[in-house]
């Protein structure tokens, strides 16, 4: 596993970019995989194994291939293999290959195998998801899968579910004047200041979801006001961003927002949704319940937006499991740990060949 990671974290693979990477990953499942079904749609692949074992069940891994930080040349250093995009998510994917290539035929007597590896993930509208397309071209492909592994890092956690996230626009009007005669005008962020403490005060909610617990969170996350030194500002507009747990549907999420800032009654105030990526419901069966009781790792909440939400909403029972360090996501000089990826390759091993 490690050496295969190494190889693939020596390949860019930046968001848009990650044709290099795809075609490096084709090349290893046609090489170490029998007789794979593959196909190919906007640099995004579908690898089925054993498809024609109907009454088996389906399992699928699903990993996005697309890394944030700018690539760098991986090295080690101790327990530590420094890559871009070692832990979000490149180490999961090298698992996902190596323990399926290395034991496929026991795998085969148990389950029908297929890994998705989609471009795209990092920073895009859901539009540009590389998930998405697929999900789009081949409906009936994810329809069938009975369980979905998302690589996504969980410091060897299974992560159940994920939280909405709902953006949101709300402006705050007023009447820009000379700062030096400030009652000629109304200052546009005084006006807010009542949504501000509202939103200051308030307290996680708490919901509990297959023995986990959820938080819906509502943040101002950014703002800014008409500029100028000298100006009172008539106008204060900020993002709000709500995250929600997978008890709220979308249009739920929505109307708690607008009802909890129109309700303030504010002189002034508007709020506009921008966008919501709905949340990611928990679809227990015997099958979902038994990989959890297989892998043998603690059971926590996805406390963010992963997509998890987009395979739920197609009814496939799915959570997060990835040998990465979610606190290394993101960092430009990302790194995973060995030991993590090592254990994490034999539970998913064991996960494989007894499901």
């Amino acid at each position: 596993m490690i050496k295969l990671l190494t190889e693939m974290l020596s390949i860019p693979s930046p968001t848009f970019h990650e044709q290099e990477l795809t075609a490096f990953i084709k090349k290893f499942a046609l090489d170490n995989f029998p007789n794979p079904e593959i196909r190919e749609f906007k640099d995004c692949l579908i690898i089925e194994l054993g498809k024609e074992n109907i009454d088996l069940p389906h399992i699928t891994m699903v990993g996005h291939s697309d890394v944030v930080p700018q690539w760098f040349k991986p090295y080690t250093e101790g327990d530590k293999l420094y890559g871009a995009g070692g832990s979000d998510m490149l180490a999961a994917e090298a698992a996902f290959f190596r323990i399926t290539a290395d034991n496929h035929e026991d795998i085969l007597k148990r389950a029908r195998i297929s890994i998705v590896i989609y471009s795209r993930e990092e920073g895009t509208k859901m539009e540009d998801n590389g998930l998405y397309d697929l999900i789009g071209e081949y409906p009936d492909f994810f329809k069938s899968i009975d369980l979905a592994i998302v690589g996504e890092p969980t410091d060897n956690t299974i992560q159940i579910g994920c939280c909405g996230s709902l953006h949101a626009s709300v402006v705050s009007t007023g009447m820009a004047c000379h700062s030096a005669r400030p009652w000629n005008g109304e200052n546009a962020f005084y006006k807010a200041l009542p949504f501000i403490t509202a939103m200051a005060e308030l307290e996680p909610i708490k919901h509990e979801v297959f023995g986990c617990d959820f938080f819906d969170v509502l943040s101002i996350t950014e703002e800014n006001c008409t500029p100028g030194r000298t100006s009172i500002p008539g106008k204060w507009e900020a993002n709000v961003n709500f995250r929600y747990a997978p008890v709220r549907t979308a249009k739920e999420a929505e109307d708690y927002v607008l009802n909890f800032v129109n309700d303030l009654k504010v002189d002034g105030l508007e709020i506009r949704i921008k966008d919501n990526a709905p949340s990611g419901s928990v679809h227990e069966t015997k099958l979902f319940s038994k990989a959890c009781d297989l892998l043998d790792f603690p059971v926590q909440a996805k406390q963010a937006w992963t997509d998890v939400a987009q395979l739920s909403a197609m009814g496939v029972p799915c959570f997060n499991f990835g040998p990465g360090l979610t606190s290394q996501a993101h960092k430009d000089n990302e790194y995973c740990l060995i030991s993590l990826i090592e254990k994490y390759g034999k539970s998913l091993k064991n996960l494989l060949v007894n499901i």
